[in-house]
């Protein structure tokens, strides 16, 4: 894909967009990190359709695929963008290396060894930062009087008066929300054990 860009001093710059390596993790769901081994996009379709966004060969849209930006300027080196696993990371950094072999000469290993130490650093931080979800943990006393409550209710909170469910909730001391996810959660397992009659 070529883009033209304008300068303020007349000249034009054609920027050259292309697509590389997949790197959709496949096994984000299980907290894994798995690529499809896609080297390159290729569009399914023709240009200007939507299956041109969407790549012939591992299926995925374009935007997972790493995006190189390349511009007519000779001074300028292509710009990527660059994910933040540190074992993409290295795998790209072989792909840029200058030499066939797919190694890097003794002084480039140091600049890859800081550059990589310091993305572990910033996804370290980025990791520490995130909370657990507080989970809500229930008393015997509370179990005990939210089942005779959902019971009561046919363990459906949209059909009560508001008021009565505001009440219950302040005299077991838990929130309306958390009441209501504690129903959804344990229907199944005490709504089906005991049938509440209609």
């Amino acid at each position: 894909m070529e883009y033209s860009h304008f300068h303020s001093d007349k000249r034009v710059e054609k920027k050259i967009i292309r697509y590389k390596e997949c790197l959709k993790n496949h096994a984000a769901a299980i907290g894994g990190n798995t690529t499809d081994g896609c080297g390159e996009f290729m569009a399914a379709g023709e240009e200007g359709t939507l299956e041109a966004l969407k790549c012939s060969v591992c299926n995925c849209h374009r935007n997972f695929h790493r995006k190189e930006i390349e511009s007519s300027d000779s001074n300028s080196t292509p710009l990527m963008i660059i994910p933040d696993s540190t074992t993409q990371i290295r795998h790209i950094l072989a792909h840029l290396s200058p030499n066939k072999s797919g190694s890097i000469s003794p002084s480039d290993v140091s600049d890859e060894k800081d550059c990589e130490d310091r993305m572990i650093k910033e996804v370290k931080n980025s990791t520490e930062k995130v909370k657990k979800r507080f989970r809500t943990k229930f008393t015997q006393e509370q179990k005990e009087k939210m089942l005779t409550f959902a019971e009561r209710a046919g363990w459906k909170i949209q059909k009560l008066d508001e008021s009565v469910v505001q009440k219950f909730c302040q005299e077991i001391g838990i929130k309306r929300r958390v009441l209501k996810v504690w129903m959804h959660n344990n229907k199944n397992t005490f709504g089906k054990r005991n049938p509440s009659t209609s």
